[in-house]
């Protein structure tokens, strides 16, 4: 495809040229050399110059013949224009990175000036407001419940109540909580999105440097709308779409089903041979589209073969007919991936296709072990790259630099201070209902905070949840590492162990487990198990319970963990979190439970908690204390489905 539309561009410029020589001659005749008829001339030939110059570039970069004429015209431009934007936006980075607080505070003047005719700025009085400290001691520290009056008033279509801006979209939250929440999103939220958006897309013009193809995996959420019409759904639906220059087409890669979108996107990604780029948003994300190829490989080869999609895929006619358009029949590419897909998952992204220079997905947090078990099998040698750190109610933070692998070297994000206002709760002040908070140039190195954040979208002085630990500093903006979430803290003695030190105890002991891997994890506190009544066993003393999944990359090998395997999680706990092993010691807090789950437990456990939204922005909570989804788990133990309880 992409050879025939340079052969037509050519042959269009040349229609184009004798066009212009048969109008001159037909109505002008022979064009006098006056300034007149310069300008005629230049009018001419310039467009046609440009046109021949772009085609040109177009044959040096190697262009995907799968390309249709719009998928690389669009990825053309967005290859050549996309430097002349990222080098201002960085630039204008770097030079307020040298004045963080000015930076910050004119920010601050100009998101309080733009909505002090706000009900909710006139009732905290933001036109008195000169200054940072001045807001500071005006205004408490919030969190989402003082909001959700305010929020549920703009859904039912009042305006100028927090933000005097429109509202444009409702964003939702993942829901770890068991209930999602709505952040309003007014208009200029894109243009906003777009400072940091421009600096990571840069990363990705780095690594591609030619016209070959690039995925974009992406879910469709469910239809949902506010009181007063707005779309409701995930940030991603508004300010991330799936862009025109995809392999996957427009009327086919946004469905609501997970599976249905993965098999369809695996379809499309898997007829390429000369793939580039993959933007898989997150690793879990990433995991479940190498999953699906995994389990689903003989019928994605037949559907290759075929160039038709299966009729086993209860997918709408209407995109049914999207793919069957778009999907060449080809026995040749369809033989050499199932060679490759025989031959297992160790280094199966390369193997598929060879080109492949880079993956962009968040693998920090609550992702890393997903990005771990990607880099043990599928995504082995692949440069993998985290790019933004960012949340529903704004852009935290970005990689600053673009050549370093983010899973062999997890990534550290410079503060985004020009989207966001910034405070921090130090970390030994997060209990507190109205902690002190510190501005982001008197971050010390080595310490942990809360987030503290005011947007321009009608949060003020709000508490995001996110703590992190600084670890160095781009001239006067720190960087910092995503360490846990405040509110998944485990706690049955006043210990308040992180997630963080949870992970960490899983990671060091994973290494000990002669080749099995860590695939997700969750845990609670003994006095929630005491809640579920078929619970087979009486809590006789206070202890945390972890609810773990396992696999081997060796499927012929048991994932099965041994006792002395779960109880070295409790001991490098011990190490890890100081108060967690001074109880242990003293005997307050009884050994660890751990309950090794069946193998796509907790694939089944996001179904349950998005199923009212599709939100594949889910994160696993760490700390889970619903009754319900406790006992989902607990009769996914595989002990007892060894043991022939039901499932």
């Amino acid at each position: 495809m992409a050879r025939v539309v340079l052969i037509c561009g050519f042959l269009v410029i040349n229609s184009l040229v004798l066009a212009v020589f048969v109008l001159r001659h037909l109505f002008i005749g022979e064009a006098p050399w006056t300034l007149s008829g310069c300008v005629f001339r230049v009018c001419m030939a310039l467009p046609l110059l440009v046109a021949a110059i772009c085609l040109g570039d177009i044959c040096t970069l190697r262009p995907s013949d799968s390309h249709t004429a719009w998928s690389l015209m669009t990825q053309y431009l967005f290859l050549r224009l996309l430097p002349f934007y990222t080098s201002t936006v960085y630039t204008k980075f770097i030079t307020r990175c040298k004045d963080i607080k000015r930076t910050q505070e004119n920010l601050l003047l100009r998101t309080l000036t733009a909505n002090a005719s706000t009900e909710y700025g006139r009732q905290w009085n933001f036109e008195s407001i000169n200054n940072r400290e001045q807001y500071v001691e005006q205004h408490p520290v919030t969190e989402y419940k003082h909001y959700e009056n305010y929020i549920q008033r703009v859904c039912n279509g009042e305006k100028n109540v927090m933000c005097a801006r429109e509202l444009c979209f409702v964003a939702m939250s993942s829901g770890t909580t068991g209930k999602f929440k709505k952040i309003p999103i007014f208009s200029g939220a894109i243009k906003q999105f777009m400072t940091n958006l421009g600096f990571f897309l840069n990363f990705i013009a780095v690594h591609m440097k030619g016209l070959q193809r690039v995925a974009v995996l992406r879910f469709k959420a469910k239809d949902r709308f506010a009181e007063c019409g707005v779309r409701m759904g995930p940030t991603s639906c508004y300010l991330s779409p799936l862009p025109p220059y995809g392999v996957t087409p427009q009327g086919a890669g946004m469905i609501q089903n997970e599976h249905q979108q993965c098999y369809v996107t695996a379809l499309f990604i898997l007829a390429v041979k000369d793939l580039q780029y993959i933007d898989a948003m997150l690793a879990p994300m990433c995991l479940t589209l190498f999953k699906t190829i995994e389990q689903n490989a003989e019928k994605l080869v037949t559907d290759l073969r075929r160039g038709r999609l299966s009729e086993e895929l209860g997918v709408d006619d209407d995109v049914r007919a999207v793919v069957n358009e778009h999907l060449n029949a080809d026995p040749s590419r369809a033989a050499e991936v199932g060679v490759e897909l025989h031959k297992g998952n160790d280094r199966l992204a390369l193997r598929l296709w060879p080109h492949l220079k880079m993956i962009g997905m968040n693998t920090t947090g609550e992702f890393e072990s997903s990005a771990r078990l990607l880099r043990a099998s599928f995504l082995k040698d692949v440069f993998i790259k985290t790019l933004i750190h960012a949340a529903s109610e704004g852009n935290i933070g970005i990689v600053p630099e673009a050549f370093k692998d983010s899973v062999n070297e997890p990534s550290s994000y410079a503060f985004s201070h020009s989207t966001v206002f910034l405070e921090f709760i130090p970390e030994e002040n997060i209990g507190e209902v109205n902690p002190r908070t510190l501005f982001l140039e008197q971050l010390e190195l080595g310490k942990s905070y809360e987030i503290v954040v005011t947007n321009s979208n009608g949060f003020y002085r709000y508490r995001l949840g996110d703590v992190i630990r600084v670890t160095g500093f781009l001239h006067q903006n720190p960087l910092y590492e995503f360490m846990y979430r405040s509110g998944q803290l485990l706690s049955v003695k006043a210990e308040k162990t992180s997630s963080a030190d949870y992970y960490e105890a899983l990671r060091l002991a994973e290494k000990k487990w002669d080749g099995k891997h860590l695939v997700n994890y969750t845990a609670t506190e003994s006095p929630n198990m005491e809640l579920i009544e078929d619970f087979p066993e009486k809590v006789q003393s206070k202890c945390y319970f972890l609810f773990i999944e396992v696999t081997h990359l060796d499927q012929n090998k048991s994932c099965i963990l041994s006792q002395k395997e779960k109880q070295m999680i409790d001991e490098h706990l011990q190490r890890l979190a100081k108060m967690y092993g001074v109880c242990r010691a003293d005997g307050s807090i009884a050994p660890m439970q751990v309950v090794q789950v069946k193998e796509g437990t907790f694939a089944r456990l996001k179904s349950i908690m998005i199923k009212d939204t599709n939100n594949q922005q889910y994160k696993t909570p760490r700390a889970l204390r619903n009754p319900e989804l406790l006992t989902f788990l607990l009769r996914n133990d595989v002990s007892r489905c060894a043991k022939s309880i039901p499932c």
